[in-house]
C-alpha cells in the first residue's frame, strides 16, 4: 500500500538527496499507529524531460505487520512520470486537445498520453463523486459542470483545491493535491497495471 506525503522538493532535488531524503513521520491508514522506517527502494522517474532516480522510503506498522511505500506527492503510483506532466495531459484532455497533439506539444510518447487519458476517463466518475463529497464538506459551491467526464473532474478539482488552499495556504499545486487526495492511485487501472 502507498501513502502519499506532502513534499516541498521537486523530483530533481529529491533525487539529489538520495537515501538521506527526510520523510515526515507517517501513520498507518488502517490502524492509525506510528510507522517505523523499513528500508526502501530505488525508482526511476521522469520530470520535465529529465530522468532521475529517487529513493522511496518504506514505513512499517508493527501492530498490522504491514509495510507502506511512502511516495512524495509528485509520484503517481505505477507511473514513470511526475504528476505535473500527467496533469498537463489531463488539462489538455479537458480542453479537447487530441492525444496526438498533446503528445507532440508536451514531447511525450503517444501511447503513454493515450493511456493516461483512458485511465482518467475510466476513473473520472468515482473521482468526481469523491471530490463532490469533499466540496460539500468544505462548503464549496459547484456550479454547472461540463458534460465531458475529464472536464467535469478538472472543474470540481479546481474548486476543492481552491477552497482547501483558503484553509491551508501552503498547500501544494493542483496536481500534487489531486495525487494526495487519491493516494497516488489516480491513474491506476482496474486490472493489473503496467508502467507508463
Amino acid at each position: 500500500m502507498a501513502i502519499v506525503w506532502s513534499c516541498a522538493l521537486g523530483a530533481s532535488a529529491y533525487a539529489a538527496a538520495g537515501k538521506l531524503v527526510e520523510v515526515p513521520e507517517q501513520v498507518c491508514p488502517s490502524c492509525g499507529g506510528k510507522l517505523g522506517w523499513w528500508s526502501g527502494y530505488w525508482r526511476k522517474l521522469r520530470e520535465s524531460g529529465v530522468r532521475v532516480r529517487i529513493w522511496v522510503r518504506r514505513g512499517r506498522c508493527p501492530p498490522c505487520d504491514v509495510t507502506h511505500a511512502l511516495l512524495p506527492d509528485f509520484v503517481v503510483e505505477r507511473r514513470r512520470y511526475a504528476v505535473e506532466a500527467i496533469g498537463l495531459v489531463l488539462e489538455a484532455t479537458a480542453a479537447r486537445v487530441s492525444a496526438w497533439k498533446s503528445s507532440e506539444v508536451l514531447n511525450l510518447p503517444f501511447a503513454t498520453v493515450r493511456d493516461w487519458r483512458k485511465r482518467c476517463q475510466e476513473r473520472a466518475p468515482e473521482q468526481l463523486a469523491e471530490l463532490s463529497r469533499l466540496a460539500l464538506e468544505l462548503g464549496a459551491e459547484i456550479k454547472e459542470l461540463p458534460t465531458r467526464p475529464v472536464a467535469a473532474l478538472l472543474a470540481v478539482l479546481k474548486v476543492v483545491w481552491a477552497r482547501t488552499r483558503e484553509r491551508e495556504p501552503g498547500l501544494a499545486g493542483l496536481w500534487r493535491f489531486w495525487n494526495a487526495v487519491f493516494s497516488g492511485k489516480g491513474l491506476t487501472p482496474n486490472t493489473e497495471p503496467g508502467w507508463a
